[in-house]
């Protein structure tokens, strides 16, 4: 069966403001997975003095309504921690 992904890439300070556990709680009722998370940044005295943002890409695997109802959740979630949405874009595999 082929899988339905939406790829997304969040450019901010995701590690330092609790981006990851805010999203985590904020998309816990809706049947997503957030899978092959990776988060990186330039150094670890820059990400977490809040010098340098973070990069975060993953994917939000699911049927088309739940990635559009969890996708609403973290635009939601990333204007709050004041990260911004760099890329989001549709995968089948």
């Amino acid at each position: 069966m082929l899988e339905k992904k939406t790829r997304i890439r969040i450019v901010g300070h995701v590690l330092e403001r609790g981006f990851i556990f805010k999203l985590s709680e904020e998309i816990k009722d809706i049947n997503v997975e957030v899978m092959h998370v990776d988060v990186s940044f330039a150094s670890l005295k820059a990400g977490v003095e809040e010098k340098m943002p973070s990069v975060m890409r993953f994917y939000l695997v699911g049927t088309d309504e739940n990635r559009k109802d969890a996708l609403e959740k973290i635009e939601r979630i990333a204007k709050k921690a004041g990260c911004a949405i760099d890329t989001i874009s549709e995968k089948v595999d």
